[in-house]
């Protein structure tokens, strides 16, 4: 066609020349999409009654997270532990510490970004059914979605499963509680958290395998001040990675606590303490960047972080080093990689060559 169109082109009008050329010419190719891997931001626990609320008032729902909040909002999916209720109502439960906060503070977790918040822990339920469902509810109105906790047994075992990234990647959240009070645990048609039962751990775990194509599982779990995993908290760490789950992480211990392989999952022990009043070695927290991807590599990155009175901060470069090298000294017992110097650690695919045998604690 090109070239019988060339041959008479002198008889022929410019117009129709130009269109003749068009069509002969090759169209070129359609740029590959470039891959963009989700980014998943996780962090310590989150306290909004007392100081923070009171900050809240006072300089409006940004404040608290100010000095972080750019890490939380350029991040695809930024997950939180919140450690207490969003109510005004409830009984409050016969226990030494009690967190109840205001439901309009549920605007400073917005604002900054946060998508999920796992409650899975012993102070969501601190004011009773009521306060728990209050707080179910405030989260849901403000689009943050919850694991670990709900109306009843089954639905507080339910994973958050989104997509992101490019092309999506499928994501599920699990998260659950190994704390007392017992009460606090959900039941047949009982409100509350999701317990970290060994038989519920494997069979959710294992479904949400199916489902996602990275799975992450939130533990509250350990010894308050306690830099070492208990020997509980590796079993229920092992349960989760052996049915599936790609990243077990822990609250609770208010300070850092070491990494550890098992098969190609990566522990994170306790992340510490995030919006919290901290002093000493609650002070040091970490935010974990975790960017998996379809062919199931994945990298997770440390950003280390300050608590200043009850707020975090981004970690100057000197507190960065020491806080990398204080993670990599209680990783080393475990027999865990260390990060490298950027706080990185990179997580091979389930095709891999890493050892995946049993170990004990």
């Amino acid at each position: 066609m090109p070239r019988s169109a060339s041959r008479g082109a002198a008889a022929l009008p410019l117009t129709y020349l130009l269109l003749l050329a068009g069509c002969g010419a090759p169209t070129p190719p359609s740029p590959a999409p470039q891959e963009r891997p989700p980014v998943i931001v996780i962090t310590g626990d989150i306290l909004l009654a007392g100081r923070a609320e009171r900050l809240i008032e006072e300089k409006g729902p940004a404040a608290p997270f100010a000095e972080v909040s750019a890490t939380l909002r350029e991040a695809d999916l930024a997950i939180g532990n919140l450690e207490c209720s969003l109510s005004t109502g409830g009984k409050r439960a016969d226990k030494k510490y009690t967190f109840r906060a205001d439901p309009k503070t549920v605007a400073a977790l917005s604002e900054t970004g946060f998508d999920v918040m796992t409650l899975a822990n012993n102070h969501s339920v601190d004011y009773g059914p009521q306060a728990l469902a209050d707080t179910l509810q405030t989260l849901s109105e403000a689009g943050i979605a919850v694991a670990g906790a709900g109306a009843d047994a089954e639905l507080a075992r339910q994973p958050v499963i989104v997509a992101r990234g490019e092309p999506p990647v499928r994501i599920a959240v699990l998260a659950f509680s190994n704390m007392e009070p017992v009460s606090f645990y959900a039941g047949r048609g009982r409100p509350g958290t999701n317990p970290a039962q060994p038989d519920a751990i494997r069979e959710s775990v294992s479904k949400a395998r199916h489902q996602a194509d990275a799975v992450i599982v939130l533990f509250h779990w350990g010894d308050e001040h306690s830099t070492s995993p208990t020997a509980r908290q590796r079993e229920l760490a092992y349960l989760a990675a052996d049915a599936g789950a790609d990243l077990v992480v822990g609250h609770h211990p208010h300070v850092l606590q070491g990494f550890e392989r098992r098969g190609r999952a990566l522990i994170a022990y306790s992340l510490g303490n995030f919006l919290f009043p901290s002093r000493g070695a609650c002070r040091s927290t970490m935010m974990l960047r975790y960017s998996p991807r379809r062919d199931d590599r994945a990298t997770v990155e440390i950003i280390p972080c300050i608590i200043e009175g009850f707020r975090p901060r981004l970690a100057h470069p000197h507190e960065r080093a020491e806080c990398l090298a204080r993670l990599a000294a209680l990783s080393r017992p475990l027999g865990a990689e260390t990060p490298d110097r950027r706080g990185v650690i990179a997580m091979p695919g389930r095709g891999s060559s890493v050892d995946s045998a049993p170990r004990s604690p």
